[in-house]
């Protein structure tokens, strides 16, 4: 989570960071389907956006390579979500899909999600960000079973899609409370995994 800031008489746990529009997601896989399963579950966790009618870029993710990465966002169709499935599983790694993110032309939401393996360097990248890029992010900061990945990530566009639609926008506040209640949602199921969160 971002630092929090006083205000109203309280402790304001977002910014005023906001995006336009509900989420129209970009869901791109970059694993390489190292293990034989990643762009399977990938393609689940798309389907069940669509099951639940969240605006999407495509009618299937976008499949490639980390050094494809910046060339697949900035020809993709519009969007102001982007859901990345990688595997970070080195620093270097790491550090090659945050280069790649930061030269994608794009003032999106981001969500980070990496399965069964997770690199610190990815995550504290996209949260000390201080560019237009990621000023609202949640980037899974351990390892996840897929089930609980889908969970996760799935129950955060759902909640997010649904406090956008008043207002037409994607506020701070709103990923965090998309964020709690993702959360809420990995305690009731017993599963394990930390998501941590810009907003």
């Amino acid at each position: 989570m971002t630092n929090g800031a006083i205000g109203g008489g309280g402790l304001k746990f977002w910014s005023d960071a906001s995006i336009e529009g509900r989420p129209r997601v970009l869901t791109v896989d970059v694993t390489e389907n190292h293990e034989g399963w990643e762009h399977d579950s990938a393609r689940r966790v798309h389907s069940s956006m669509l099951r639940r009618d969240i605006s999407v870029a495509s009618m299937e993710p976008l499949l490639g390579a980390v050094a494809d990465l910046s060339t697949m966002i900035n020809g993709a169709a519009q969007f102001n979500a982007i859901l990345l499935l990688c595997r970070p599983e080195n620093s270097d790694a790491a550090a090659q899909i945050w280069n790649q993110l930061q030269t994608a032309e794009s003032d999106a939401l981001l969500a980070v999600c990496t399965w069964d393996t997770a690199e610190p360097m990815l995550a504290s990248a996209v949260k000390g960000s201080t560019g237009q890029f990621a000023r609202l992010a949640v980037v899974q900061e351990s390892p996840m079973t897929v089930r609980g990945a889908g969970l996760f990530f799935m129950k955060f566009f759902a909640e997010l899609d649904m406090h956008s639609e008043s207002t037409g926008s994607m506020t701070g506040k709103m990923v965090w409370f998309g964020h709690s209640k993702a959360r809420e949602i990995l305690r009731r199921r017993n599963l394990d995994g930390r998501v941590s969160l810009k907003a």
